[in-house]
């Protein structure tokens, strides 16, 4: 068992008490980084207390990290969130990931589509072969040298009108500074 499945199997108690999970755990040099997520996401407070949980547990545990000097993260996996195990890739079937393979897979060691199936040994990816077919491709496990899901921002409403950036309107930084210098009067 490795460094990462080490520090995961000391973890997972005190992040499930914390009704949280374990996405993944990365190890590298003195910096751990500890990715967490519960259905729903993972708010900033239940992090925060985890934070001090997890350090206080790798702290005693000098077999995983380096005594007293490393640096800690935990945060959630977020949006685009890195896939490496079977149970991530089928978690995330129905969403749209990009997957950099070791060897070309129908030509491409790029792929980008939606992940429609995953298993123990293999996924299965459904990309854009033209504008109007799709192709689907199973890519084994062992192939896969980078995989993460991809966050699509959704189409703006029709009647929507873009909202201006940067400078204000005169009549709006005018008003804004007469507050301003009245607030500083009444004081």
């Amino acid at each position: 068992m490795g460094a990462e499945e080490q520090i995961v199997e000391a973890l997972r108690p005190a992040v499930q008490a914390a009704g949280l999970e374990i996405w993944d755990v990365e190890r590298s040099g003195a910096s751990v980084r500890v990715l967490v997520e519960r259905p729903g996401g993972a708010d900033l407070d239940s992090i925060s207390q985890l934070s001090s949980t997890i350090s206080a547990i790798l702290d005693q545990r000098d077999d995983l990290v380096p005594a007293g000097k490393y640096m800690l993260e935990v945060s959630s996996p977020g949006l685009e969130r890195r896939l490496r195990y079977p149970s991530h890739f089928a978690r995330c079937v129905g969403e749209e990931v990009t997957v950099k393979t070791v060897e070309a897979v129908n030509g491409s060691r790029r792929l980008r589509g939606t992940l429609t199936g995953a298993s123990d040994q293999d996924i299965t990816i459904r990309v854009s072969t033209s504008p109007s077919e799709t192709e689907e491709m199973r890519v084994p496990l062992g192939s896969v040298s980078r995989a993460h899901t991809v966050f699509t921002w959704g189409q703006p409403d029709q009647g929507a009108k873009p909202v201006a950036r940067g400078r204000r309107p005169a009549k709006a930084a005018q008003q804004a500074q007469t507050t301003a210098e009245t607030a500083v009067e009444t004081v």
